[in-house]
């Protein structure tokens, strides 16, 4: 009996055409970057204009990547998506009048400020720049790839099921506590108060709960049979609410726009625009109450932002960019410190009691915007393209962002795999993240996983010891002996 996943996909084959296309495609977005960049050297364009010029530019791209790559069935275009929310959120607000002066620096600072012109306007490149560069080797390399498929691995679903039963009863016990400890002391005690934290969770159950992740993930990815899917994935989403109640959004959300990905790169059916649409409606709806909670949780004023005043908040990250580019000799000497520490971010923890200058971009912004509240826990967020720049200015911009490019393609070539794409699913959104985080996260996530993938090897093991004690059992025999 044969499977659907064993069906002869159709491939593309690479028209003559194709590269060149591509080509005059970025050449042509390269030439109305130069243009508009004279344009405003000679005056003829303002800082606020180009501004809206560069919104129109990545939103061009994000078009032509949902139409070039299959409806968004490549990482790039979801990337992109970030980058214009993350760091075009201020542009975006200004487009929509909600934002009077984008390029103001109001982060944590009593005292806004502006950045000069010339400063403002090598930003701008830096962002139109890095996205064409992102953009270019995936459309170049593009070729449509068949869904993975799951004859050599679906045999482990028995063993993942077992495993996620156990796994989810301990992270719904650790969300709990953890929702409990916020609503006690506050959101900010994830960042100043991280080891009393971790501390009121017993050591079995973080143990455990650190392997869900990765067992809801494989399962994911193999499973097939939709009733199961479903429920599997509402009992993990239901479980991570409350973690996300907590005030904790960034990384949740961001998974979920990594499984819509997964979900994408599993089917080879088409997909209507409605339904990307609609998940990101979904999201921002979901992170408005949860920042509208997280801000009642301190017991300060607050109120519900709208969906364009949550847009141009999230857009934060742009003024991070701003200040390593206009400050970037206070910050360039300490930029290998600061790749280095967060190679080790998913092994320890952030927690401003243990502060040192140099470490930490994101504290650091906040020390040198306003010391008076540095030890509160909070942080400005990251941003990739600030780290990009102080590495090789303008140049590296360029480069890395092409590196980064071909690292999507990468990711997306190698999905049809399914051990890969599980790979990919796990680091996927720490690549999303990146316009309002760093650019060696994915690498520190990669390393935790490799990690926990060898309890899961020995369980795979002594399951598999188990049922050969058993006999075999038809559930379990290949289709052919069914």
């Amino acid at each position: 009996m044969s499977s659907a996943s064993t069906q002869p996909f159709p491939t593309v084959a690479p028209t003559p055409l194709a590269v060149p296309t591509a080509a005059f495609e970025v050449l042509g977005y390269l030439c109305v970057v130069a243009v508009g960049t004279l344009s405003f050297v000679i005056g003829w364009l303002t800082p606020n204009q180009a501004g809206v010029l560069t919104v129109l530019l990545l939103s061009l791209l994000i078009v032509l990547a949902w139409n070039h790559f299959d409806q968004g069935r490549h990482p790039c275009f979801l990337f992109l998506c970030t980058l214009l929310f993350f760091q075009g959120g201020r542009l975006i607000g200004f487009c929509l009048g909600v934002t009077p002066d984008p390029f103001a620096i109001e982060l944590f600072t009593p005292a806004p400020f502006s950045i000069p012109r010339e400063d403002a306007g090598i930003v701008l490149l830096a962002i139109a720049l890095s996205a064409i560069c992102v953009y270019a080797p995936c459309r170049w390399n593009y070729r449509r790839i068949p869904p993975p498929g799951d004859q050599a691995v679906r045999r482990y679903l028995p063993y993942l099921y077992v495993v996620f039963f156990f796994t989810i009863s301990a992270s719904l016990v650790k969300n709990y506590l953890y929702f409990r400890y916020a609503q006690d002391h506050g959101y900010l005690a994830f960042f100043n108060d991280y080891y009393r934290l971790a501390a009121t969770i017993p050591l079995p159950v973080r143990l455990v709960a650190l392997l869900d992740l990765p067992v809801f993930v494989a399962i994911f990815v193999i499973e097939k049979r939709k009733k199961l899917l479903w429920v599997t994935t509402a009992l993990y989403l239901g479980v991570a609410t409350l973690y996300l109640a907590t005030g904790a959004r960034g990384y949740t959300l961001s998974f979920a726009l990594a499984l819509w990905y997964v979900a994408r790169i599993k089917s080879s059916k088409p997909t209507r625009i409605l339904v990307p649409v609609l998940l990101v409606a979904v999201l921002i709806g979901v992170a408005v109450v949860v920042a509208a909670s997280r801000e009642s949780a301190t017991g300060e004023p607050y109120s519900i932002l709208g969906p364009a005043e949550f847009v141009a908040q999230q857009g934060n990250s742009f003024s991070v960019t701003e200040l390593e580019v206009k400050y970037q000799d206070l910050f360039r000497p300490h930029i290998g410190s600061y790749l280095f520490n967060e190679l080790w971010g998913a092994f320890v923890p952030y927690d401003i009691s243990r502060y040192v200058p140099g470490k930490s971009l994101s504290w650091d912004m906040v020390v040198f915007l306003n010391p008076s509240i540095s030890g509160m826990g909070f942080g400005t967020g990251g941003s990739n393209l600030g780290e990009m720049y102080l590495v090789g200015g303008l140049g590296g911009v360029v480069v890395l962002s092409l590196v980064l490019g071909y690292g999507l393609n990468l990711l997306y070539a190698c999905a049809s795999n399914a051990w890969v794409l599980i790979v990919v699913a796990l680091i996927l959104p720490d690549f999303l993240l990146m316009p309002r985080g760093d650019n060696v996260a994915w690498l520190s996530t990669l390393m935790r996983n490799a990690i926990l993938f060898c309890p899961l090897l020995v369980g795979w093991w002594l399951f598999s010891l188990l049922s050969s004690l058993r006999g075999p059992s038809p559930r379990t025999l290949p289709p052919e002996a069914v």
